[in-house]
């Protein structure tokens, strides 16, 4: 059941993904009866798998073999199952995906996936020709933390002694800590004083370390999430002195002694460490990544992987940026539920796949937020969507200057380092995305929220990019909104002032006061035009009087003046008669 309903969904993918909506339109099946027969929960009937293959240009003879064959594993399984009792669960020595954890250097055997920038990682740091530190980015759950760890750590051998450190509100602490850990007779108490005032201390700490330890000793200092260390209220003074000493460190020439930070892609790298540093940036999984990432530890540890299985995930995940923390997490899930020992589709099916796992923590986080943080996510997770028209909704990677407003910034960057964490989101270079289109698909309080006011939604995404053109174009005024467009945003701001960001009331204020400036100057060009009209009429009327006046006023003016109206009144021409009366004037004496 779980294979038939994979195989349904690829021919969705494939045929373009149409909506289900659609889908229901060409089959003639409701579209939550052909979106329940993908789920593989039971096998759907033969009149909707076949519909539904039908309406995705899939063979209406070839897809119903297919569902005989899918039918006849089905009842096949469910004999063997009566007949003998189910087998217990395999002994195995440990588990080889950590799961939600980063791995860990324990979890070495189990690394796959990342040979790549680890073969280059490694190359940085023992090549000790960067006048600076290695800089390792990625966005949020890239596997980051687990490269360092269950990569590079094994990968240098026993000559590397490692100094970690890692994210705390007291860095200079957690410094003395870690080399007071290759120290017996350390002092921490000096060594703390000596690291506030002088920056060079750490390097001549750590070189006469060196002096006393067999040639080729080497040592690796790592800072693993520096961006959350200085996220934290950290005193500037002890900041500036910590980073001083890791770049006095990292710049003293020393190829016995390597650092290595770790930041979130697009996170700034204080200025000290700047100088000289090399950074090697952690792409999405490929397609081949994903297949050792699976393949890899399962067969390390005895197992081997059902080819569904190993299709469905490479066409889940390869390409997302947060693919390795879904993975393991939900690969932990599917070795937890295994019979034997051989990790299952439908396993996997069973006990939540990724998006199950974006769904049930975006869940987890809003049930556990009080009333006004659960209004901030609502709005959060609404931005995350791009709402479907005839179509389905879709993930939307958001800029981080879209959200500013929406909450003070320390709140803001709390909540969604926290979401990361629960690997709801990924934060990349100043974007937040879904780790999942499922997340926007599948979740039912985000789909409720979307019913709720579609229309009201798609208002917002279209002052939403009018804001961001606006801003592209250096604020210039022909991008501002006017007219029904305006009208219809302000209506719906003022009915969810909560939801607009700080960028977009500061359109929408721009567009009032043009649209205002304009009405202005359009009432006042008419009323110019209306005295511009009353003068010019007044004018012709004053013209035409003088010139009877001037035609007239030297003799019989009186019978000239009262003539013109009687003659009119009598309907004898006017104009013929005033030509007679001038030429007899002319006449000579």
């Amino acid at each position: 059941m779980a294979r038939f309903a994979w195989e349904l969904r690829q021919l969705r993918t494939h045929a373009g993904a149409p909506s289900y909506r659609e889908l229901a339109r060409r089959a003639h099946y409701a579209a939550s009866t052909l979106a329940e027969a993908t789920k593989g929960s039971r096998l759907p009937t033969l009149d909707v798998a076949v519909a539904l293959a039908e309406a995705c240009g899939g063979d209406r003879e070839e897809w119903a073999a297919r569902w005989h064959a899918a039918a006849a594993r089905g009842r096949a399984e469910a004999r063997h199952a009566r007949g003998r009792p189910q087998p217990a669960r395999p002994a195995a020595p440990r588990c080889p995906y950590p799961g939600p954890r980063p791995f860990t250097a324990d979890d070495a055997p189990y690394f796959f996936g990342r040979e790549e920038p680890l073969r280059r990682l490694v190359g940085m740091v023992t090549a000790g020709s960067a006048p600076g530190p290695v800089v390792l980015t990625g966005p949020s759950g890239s596997g980051r933390t687990s490269l360092l760890h269950a990569g590079l750590l094994p990968a240098l051998g026993p000559d590397w002694h490692h100094l970690a450190l890692t994210p705390s509100p007291d860095p200079l602490a957690e410094l003395v800590r870690a080399v007071g850990a290759l120290s017996d007779d350390a002092q921490p108490g000096a060594l703390r004083e000596e690291f506030s005032r002088d920056p060079g201390a750490l390097h001549r700490a750590l070189g006469g370390l060196l002096r006393s330890r067999p040639p080729g000793t080497r040592v690796l200092l790592t800072v693993d999430a520096l961006d959350d260390v200085f996220a934290r209220s950290v005193p500037a003074a002890e900041r500036d002195a910590f980073l001083a000493q890791l770049a006095q460190a990292a710049r003293a020439g020393d190829d016995r002694l390597r650092v290595v930070v770790v930041l979130r892609s697009g996170a700034r790298l204080p200025d000290a460490l700047a100088e000289g540093a090399v950074r090697l940036p952690l792409e999405p999984l490929g397609v081949e990544e994903v297949r050792r990432a699976v393949v890899g530890p399962a067969e390390a540890a005895g197992l081997t992987v059902e080819s569904a299985l190993l299709d469905a995930l490479v066409t889940d995940l390869a390409g997302r940026p947060g693919a390795p923390a879904l993975l393991s997490a939900a690969l932990r899930r599917t070795w937890a539920r295994r019979t034997d020992d051989v990790l299952r589709l439908s396993a996997y099916l069973a006990a939540g796949d990724a998006g199950a796992t974006v769904t049930a923590g975006a869940e987890r986080a809003y049930d556990a937020a009080p009333p006004d943080e659960r209004r901030l996510l609502r709005a959060l997770f609404l931005r995350l969507t791009a709402p479907g028209d005839g179509t389905d909704d879709t993930p939307r990677r958001v800029d981080r200057d879209e959200l500013r407003g929406l909450a003070p910034c320390d709140e803001l960057d709390r909540l969604l380092g926290e979401l990361a964490a629960a690997r709801v989101v990924v934060l990349g270079e100043d974007t937040v995305e879904p780790a999942h289109p499922a997340l926007v698909t599948a979740w039912p309080r985000l789909r409720h929220w979307l019913a709720d006011d579609r229309g009201g939604l798609r208002t917002h995404r279209r002052l939403t990019g009018a804001t961001a053109h606006w801003c592209a174009s250096g604020r210039h005024p022909g991008a501002l909104y006017r007219g029904a467009r305006l009208a219809t945003a302000r209506s719906w701001a003022r009915r969810h002032p909560e939801y607009l960001s700080t960028r977009e009331r500061a359109f929408l204020s721009a567009s009032r006061a043009a649209e205002h400036r304009r009405r202005w100057a359009v009432a006042l060009l008419v009323a110019v035009a209306s005295v511009l009209a009353a003068l010019a009429g007044a004018l012709a009327v004053h013209a035409l009087l003088t010139d009877h006046d001037t035609t007239h006023g030297h003799g019989g003016g009186a019978r000239t003046v009262t003539d013109v109206p009687s003659r009119a009144a009598h309907g004898v021409p006017v104009r013929p008669a005033l030509d007679n009366a001038v030429a007899s004037t002319r006449q000579p004496l």
